[in-house]
């Protein structure tokens, strides 16, 4: 061997030795999408401690998870016989449904959604409240409160939600705000802060005012919103309830006007309303295997027809998702070159399996990331990458993916022989 071939010889050592590592390509091999993928990659190696740096090695749309239902083999929505309807995801806020949905129109006691939340959000429930002569005379639905009376906030609320008693919606509102009047300037600015557009309140209760309206968008809005407080949630939800009954041996029973809660297994609320000029209304809620819905329905003729679309329009909607397992615990994903060990590879295997509840017009696109740079020693169970799925409406999970077994640091001997087994190889190839 020539001097120079020394030289150079021993410049590969102390480099592979002594050095920061040996630095060679990033590739892989991708499967099908719709296989179980298994990417190799070739790593930059290195024992020097340095936050870890993900590298992009695949992105697949999957087959046959998202958007696999042809538009024309959808089922058609059952066609509200009201006014106004809307059906809208509790979570997401995506519009399933919607008919006349942005018209302004009059919506009775459906109003005092607003007025649960708020007074929810101002007063402790366990206020004591003290009757007035106004809202003792508020009139109509009402639970027959006498001035002077106390009940607590939660107890008003139940009277308000379940009942739909205007009286208590009177009292909430003075005690939340010090007046009628300034409560539902605060009605009018949350609807403002929610971004209702279609919305202006002049009373706590929904009885018929000048100036006082909203639409079914503005409805299942303010709907998601209120339904995400726990409080608010387990009034939609009470079938029926007792609360006091000042200068009575009895208490009051209380029965929910919306006969839909505990008698459709599925329902969750929300909240009934009547007037001559708004018809019958309902702003439903409903929960199914994972999808929390939420309807509303404004310009029905009759008690029956508003029930019997609702359940129709949630129960269509139920059938528009489906739970899918997107990757399963324990599958190999990649495959990575380990350090000072030629030929060896480190399986990396999902760490969990992951199910998503998705929309049958959802498409996925699933994304594998590993590791730049495999750091020695590496330990059992050890993230060395990640799997992330998401739709066009942003990322929906991830799942890490972990070394399948524990590699030690390379000892001198090990990378003395990781050298020696280098030279040959290349001195076979030049030879």
């Amino acid at each position: 061997m020539t001097r120079r071939g020394a030289a150079l010889l021993l410049l590969l050592f102390l480099i592979l030795v002594f050095g920061s590592g040996t630095t060679s390509h990033l590739g892989f091999d991708v499967a099908s999408a719709g296989a179980s993928t298994t990417t190799t990659v070739a790593a930059v190696s290195g024992e020097a401690a340095a936050p870890p740096q993900y590298v992009q090695v695949s992105s697949d749309v999957l087959p046959a998870v998202g958007g696999e239902v042809a538009p024309a083999a959808r089922p058609a929505p059952p066609v509200p016989r009201g006014a106004a309807a809307i059906l809208v995801n509790l979570d997401d806020g995506r519009v399933l449904y919607e008919m006349a949905a942005d018209e302004r129109r009059s919506i009775a006691s459906t109003t005092k959604i607003m007025t649960a939340i708020l007074a929810i959000e101002l007063l402790p429930p366990d206020l004591v409240i003290k009757t007035t002569n106004r809202a003792a005379a508020a009139g109509e639905s009402e639970i027959w409160l006498e001035p002077g009376e106390e009940l607590t906030v939660e107890q008003m609320l139940y009277a308000l939600m379940v009942k739909s008693a205007n009286d208590a919606a009177v009292a909430l509102a003075e005690a939340a705000s010090g007046d009628l009047e300034t409560f539902v300037q605060a009605m009018n600015a949350k609807a403002e802060e929610l971004g209702l557009t279609n919305t202006h309140f002049a009373n706590p209760h929904g009885l018929e005012a000048k100036d006082h309206y909203s639409s079914a968008r503005d409805l299942a809005v303010l709907s998601c919103y209120a339904m995400k407080n726990e409080l608010f949630r387990k009034l939609a939800a009470t079938p029926t309830i007792k609360i006091p009954w000042q200068g009575r041996e009895y208490d009051r029973v209380l029965e929910n006007r919306n006969v839909l809660v505990g008698a459709v297994p599925f329902i969750t609320g929300i909240k009934t309303g009547y007037t001559g000029k708004a018809g019958f209304c309902l702003v439903g809620s409903g929960a199914r295997d994972g999808v929390s819905l939420v309807s509303v329905m404004l310009g029905e003729k009759d008690k029956g027809s508003v029930n019997d679309d609702t359940v129709a329009l949630l129960e269509w909607g139920f059938g528009r998702y489906r739970q899918v397992d997107l990757i399963d615990e324990g599958l190999p994903v990649a495959e990575m070159d380990v350090p000072y060990h030629l030929g060896e590879r480190l399986v990396v295997a999902t760490d969990r399996k992951l199910m998503r509840t998705l929309y049958d017009e959802d498409v996925v696109t699933k994304t594998v990331a590993i590791q730049e740079k495999l750091v020695l020693p590496v330990t059992q169970g050890q993230a060395l990458g990640k799997v992330t799925f998401a739709t066009a409406d942003g990322v929906i999970g991830e799942v890490d993916l972990i070394a399948a077994r524990a590699i030690e640091a390379p000892t001198l001997g090990v990378k003395l022989r990781y050298v020696w087994d280098r030279m040959i190889r290349w001195l076979g190839k030049v030879a």
